[in-house]
């Protein structure tokens, strides 16, 4: 399997709409073969310029495998969303539980809680930039608010690791989520427009963030 598909892709889909359930092990894999296709395809290109045909034979598997399993090709984006936001809060919950429980500094959890934004982010990069410019489509206002959500899950966690002083509580959590803002806003940036220096795919976009994070933190 490939590193940028989801743990158990098909997990996400229990009651998607559009979507018919496989009911064995074979139409499974049929199933996260088409799904890992459209992930990849639409990595290159944008969402109208891809035809469920491309899709298929880029899984390898037939038009009619396809319409087994999805209704048509916005049910297949859906279950697509439904994976990436599946996959990106199960990893980061899981990332947000690991810097909890540990013991490290401030400059460690950022750098882990960010990586794991960017490492999110490049998984479904095509699906995240899709979902952004899909006219009138409403995903994309759930991942804004589940990435709120976590910003929030988050803030009392870094500020318990920061150790410069007592100073003014309620402002350090609102620069927290100021920091987040700018972090995840170089994120999209990168997804929509990968201007450089710093690519999505670079691990020293970690780096850099989390240098610009704590120095506007300690600023």
């Amino acid at each position: 399997m490939s590193k940028l598909m989801p743990q158990d892709p098909l997990a996400a889909l229990e009651g998607q709409q559009g979507f018919n359930p496989p009911r064995y092990g074979r139409a499974g894999r049929t199933t996260e073969a088409l799904l890992q296709a459209g992930r990849e395809l639409l990595r290159e290109r944008a969402l109208d310029s891809i035809t469920n045909q491309e899709i298929c034979a880029a899984a390898h598997v037939t038009t009619g495998a396809f319409y087994g399993r999805f209704q048509s090709k916005q049910a297949f984006f859906e279950a697509l969303q439904a994976v990436m936001a599946e996959d990106i809060d199960t990893r980061m919950g899981a990332c947000l539980a690991v810097v909890e429980a540990s013991d490290g500094d401030l400059q460690t959890g950022v750098r882990a809680l960010l990586s794991e934004v960017r490492r999110g982010a490049l998984r479904h990069q095509g699906v995240l930039r899709a979902t952004i410019m899909e006219i009138n489509g409403k995903a994309w206002q759930g991942v804004k608010q589940r990435r709120a959500g976590f910003v929030e899950r988050a803030v009392p966690v870094l500020e318990a690791l920061y150790a410069e002083g007592q100073g003014d509580p309620d402002a350090l959590r609102r620069r927290i989520r100021i920091a987040f803002q700018f972090a995840i806003g170089s994120i999209i940036n990168a997804i929509l427009n990968n201007p450089g220096p710093l690519r999505l795919s670079s691990a020293e976009f970690d780096e850099e963030l989390t240098r610009a994070f704590c120095a506007y933190l300690r600023a």
